[in-house]
């Protein structure tokens, strides 16, 4: 009996051998594509600029305890309304929350009083997680900061 040879490309061994490198290659240039789209935001190019910071971050938060500043802050679903104890007026504020690893949903915005002097932040979806909250006034002279744990009914500072 005679045997008979089938083509190389009609073998089962030929594409298993070509499929394991290949696969090694797909997934080589997946991981180089995630990881390229999800760099790392934690180190600061001017660090020596913001290490010098520090100094008057913390003068500003000595001032909001020589001024007895506080303030307390509610979270109702969407919404973040802020009331400050210890200002003179109610001129505008700087409102920040930084997250604790996610740069890109870092928040700043510069809120203005109502008539019963509390400020309201709309946030669109209820934040979650672990934040920097920051709170400023327009001219920066004091500075109130925590790092909170959202959602939180009521925050004191």
């Amino acid at each position: 009996m005679q045997k008979m040879n089938k083509i190389w490309f009609k073998q089962f061994w030929p594409w298993f051998l070509i499929l394991l490198p290949m696969a090694a290659v797909v997934g080589g240039i997946s991981t180089l594509i995630i990881a390229n789209n999800n760099k790392p935001n934690m180190v600061a190019d001017d660090y020596y600029i913001k290490g010098k910071a520090i100094n008057s971050d913390l003068s500003q938060l000595k001032n909001a305890q020589r001024l007895n500043i506080k303030a307390e802050i509610q979270q109702v679903n969407d919404q973040i309304v802020i009331s400050l104890g210890g200002v003179k007026d109610n001129s505008s504020i700087y409102f920040s929350l930084f997250h604790s690893t996610l740069a890109d949903q870092d928040i700043t915005t510069l809120l203005t009083a109502d008539a019963q002097g509390r400020y309201h932040f709309d946030t669109g979806s209820e934040l979650k997680g672990k934040w920097l909250l920051r709170i400023e006034p327009f001219d920066k002279s004091w500075r109130l900061q925590q790092t909170v744990q959202l959602p939180a009914t009521t925050i004191n500072l």
